[in-house]
Formats: C-alpha cells, sequence, structure tokens
C-alpha cells in the first residue's frame, strides 16, 4: 500500500469547541470515518467520554445539550483548521 492510499483512507479528526462568555475549551477530540460512523472521546482521552455515532455533525448535537455553552465543530486537518461554519447554540 502506497502511502498516499493511507493518507486518503485517514479519518478525519475534528474538535467539539465550547464557548461560554468568558472562555474556550476543547470538549472532546473524534475521528469522522467518512461511511457513516464517527468515534468521540473526551479531551484528556481515558475511559471517561466515549461517543460512537453517524458523524462528527450529529456528535456536535450531543454538546449543544448545554446550554451554557455555545458548542462548535472545528475540523483539523495536519497542523491546520479548515474553518467550516458549524455551531450549535
Amino acid at each position: 500500500m502506497e502511502d498516499a492510499e493511507v493518507v486518503a483512507e485517514a479519518p478525519r479528526l475534528f474538535a467539539i469547541v465550547q464557548e461560554d462568555a468568558e472562555d474556550g475549551w476543547v470538549a472532546a477530540w473524534g475521528m469522522d470515518f467518512g461511511d457513516g460512523t464517527a468515534e468521540v472521546t473526551g479531551p484528556e482521552g481515558g475511559p471517561g467520554l466515549r461517543i460512537s455515532t453517524t458523524s462528527a455533525e450529529r456528535a456536535l448535537w450531543y454538546f449543544a445539550i448545554d446550554k451554557t455553552a455555545r458548542a462548535r465543530l472545528v475540523w483539523v486537518d495536519g497542523e491546520e483548521v479548515v474553518r467550516e461554519r458549524q455551531s450549535v447554540t
């Protein structure tokens, strides 16, 4: 398998960021596999938060339940952030 093929098959990395009036933080990290599955874990890893869902956008919905903070989806591509307007308040 060529390196380019591995890169083409790699899941997309994303963060769920929550922000209130004073601060912002990474609430979760996730991988979207592009086949209708996404896996999400807490920012520290470990046995705490684990979500299996159908997409990064669906994972964002779980964090939008907290009405004290705005949740948004941030796609990470290598060392760059891919700006896509996707947020839930």
